[in-house]
This record gives C-alpha cells, sequence and structure tokens, in this order.
C-alpha cells in the first residue's frame, strides 16, 4: 500500500542518518523486513524526493549514506483529519507516559506541530481538548527503563536475561528467564511482550509489570517462523494464556445486541436466533477471565460448552451464592 511503502522510506531515511559512516542495503533489508531490491528502489525514491544521496563499493558490497552537510527537515502535507488522528493516538498512548512509546509520540508530534502553516497550527493548538482516551491503571512511567530495553532487544534481535514474576503456581518469587523478544502488545489492561522462551523452548505472553530485571546478552537470535506474533495473540482471552479451544453459548435477547456491538473475542462467530436469543462461538482458552465474564452475564447466558467450563460457571455462582447466604446469616446474628 501506498501508506506503508511511505513509512518504510521514512524509516530508512532514519537508518541512513543514523549511520552517517554507510548504510548496506542488506543491513537495510533485515532491518525493515523486506527484500534488497525493494530498498534499492526505496533509495531510488529518496533521491528524486532530493536527498542527497552517494554510494561507494567495497568488493561486490555497496554502502549507501547522505552527503555531509546535509539535514533533513520534515516536510509534509497534512490534512485537518489527519492532525486530528495523530492527536488522538497520543491520547491513547496516555497510559504509557514516562515511557519511550508515549514520550517519543508526543515529541514527533511537537515536531509536527512546528512545521505547520500558522492557520493549521493555531486550529491544531485549541482543539487540544477535544478528544481523550483511558490513560490505563498502571504505571509504566516508572518501568520506562524496562520498557526501553525490551524495546531496543527487540530492534536488535538480542536475546534478553530477566528475572520474571509469574503468578502461575503460586510463585512470589521472581525467576530467571532467557527469552527472544518478539512483539510488544499494548492492550487495555497492560502492556505485554510476546517472547520466545528458551526454558519452555515455547512463544508465551509476559505482562510487562512483572519484570524484575532485564538485561541485554549481546547474543542474537532469528525469529522463529510461522505465523506473525499479532495472529498468535488472537489465542488469548485479554491475554489469558493457554490452547485455545472452541467455546460456544447463547446469550440472551437482552444482552444479544451488547455482543453484537462489542465482540468478546477477535475470534467470535454469532449467529441470531428467532427467539432474539445469540449463539456464540469462539477460539479462546479456558480460563478465570473466560469463567468470570460469563459468570457476570448471569441469567442471559445458556447452553455453554465444553462441559468443564460450564461446570466452572456453575461452581462460581454456587460459591457467590454461598457467600452471600453466609453474608445474610452473619448480617441476622449480629442484629439480633
Amino acid at each position: 500500500m501506498r501508506g506503508d511503502a511511505f513509512a518504510r522510506q521514512w524509516r530508512l531515511l532514519a537508518l541512513l542518518e543514523a549511520r552517517p559512516g554507510g548504510l548496506e542495503p542488506e543491513e537495510a533489508a533485515d532491518h525493515l523486513g523486506v527484500l534488497r531490491r525493494t530498498v534499492y528502489r526505496d533509495l531510488r525514491v529518496l533521491e528524486d524526493a532530493g536527498v542527497p544521496l552517494t554510494s561507494t563499493r567495497d568488493g561486490r558490497r555497496a554502502r549507501w549514506r547522505i552527503l555531509q552537510g546535509y539535514r533533513h527537515r520534515l516536510q509534509l502535507s497534512l490534512t485537518w483529519s489527519e492532525l486530528f488522528a495523530l492527536m488522538a493516538a497520543r491520547q491513547g498512548l496516555g497510559g504509557l507516559a514516562g515511557t519511550m512509546i508515549h514520550d517519543g509520540a508526543a515529541s514527533a508530534l511537537d515536531k509536527i506541530r512546528a512545521t505547520l502553516p500558522r492557520d493549521l497550527a493555531e486550529r491544531f493548538r485549541a482543539a487540544d481538548g477535544l478528544v481523550s482516551a483511558p490513560a490505563g491503571g498502571r504505571d509504566y512511567g516508572a518501568r520506562s527503563e524496562t520498557v526501553r530495553r525490551l524495546i531496543e532487544a527487540m530492534s536488535g534481535r538480542e536475546t534478553i536475561a530477566a528475572r520474571y514474576r509469574s503468578r502461575s503456581r503460586g510463585r512470589t518469587r521472581p525467576s530467571e528467564r532467557r527469552l527472544d523478544p518478539l512483539h510488544l502488545h499494548i492492550a487495555e489492561d497492560g502492556l505485554y511482550l510476546l517472547a520466545q522462551c528458551h526454558h519452555s523452548a515455547r512463544v508465551k505472553s509476559f505482562l510487562v509489570d512483572r519484570f524484575d530485571e532485564v538485561r541485554p546478552t549481546g547474543e542474537r537470535f532469528t525469529p522463529p517462523g510461522g505465523e506473525p506474533p499479532e495472529r498468535q495473540l488472537r489465542a488469548a482471552f485479554r491475554m489469558w494464556g493457554g490452547r485455545p479451544r472452541r467455546v460456544s453459548f447463547v446469550a440472551a435477547p437482552e444482552v444479544a445486541d451488547l455482543l453484537l456491538e462489542r465482540k468478546v473475542h477477535p475470534s467470535q462467530l454469532t449467529h441470531r436466533r428467532a427467539d432474539g436469543s445469540l449463539e456464540v462461538q469462539v477460539e479462546v482458552a479456558i480460563g478465570p477471565p473466560l469463567v468470570a465474564y460469563l459468570t457476570g452475564l448471569g441469567p442471559a447466558v445458556r447452553e455453554i460448552e465444553p462441559h468443564d467450563l460450564r461446570d466452572a460457571v456453575e461452581t462460581s455462582h454456587r460459591d457467590a451464592l454461598t457467600g452471600m447466604q453466609g453474608d445474610v446469616t452473619r448480617r441476622d446474628t449480629r442484629q439480633s
């Protein structure tokens, strides 16, 4: 797509500026995740746009660099809708304030604003309070160094050594891990790292909040093949890991429209019945978040499959009822 090509060429220009000694097309292709001929085509586009490039050869290897004395200045023609979208995107990163993700976006937006025509800059400034987003319930400003090291390791494809506090099996002490960081996922409930774990030899998700320490190792890794990391995340229900299974249930008419407006999970498939109820099918890992979600629907959900999930929801309802009855008994005892 045209927008993808522009973004890639912009990243190539940034690589050239960061390497005054020169950049090999093979290195650029590896960094950008494209073929070498695509890099050569993008170099020609930059030259046609006025960037003064020069190349030298060492045997059969070429190195491209920007001529000394050239200083790139951002020159974009942005529409009002594009500027508003950028402002909304910055607001959406509010929960990551203090990290290079949020602060980098804010800095880039300030630089863009500085290049705008006066009238558009004034309109942009006046509209700053017209859009907002949840800031999130976690403080990632205190973990800015951890986030920075994870991003650097992902960019350089470098294995990390980490101390991580897992909530599984009642663990409270952090364990030592060696991870190949692949993907950073920004979710409503937190920031997650998708990484290849050396101990389990599996790709797993890790909540960034639970890293006590992240250390570079200097070892390089090759990302595993298969489907992209963002597709692997679809197997998680609110990032609850595990083996995905087919889950189905029927939602009563009074909540059917809510489930159509907001999917339980990206894999959700639905079918409206003649009585207004909704058949729902998802591919998710069965765990406490899913049980809590279905329990929260109360009598508005029925025909839950598989059987072990239905039993878990039934047990959750019984435990809640037992707890409420205990509260009533204790209250009556105090009053008497």
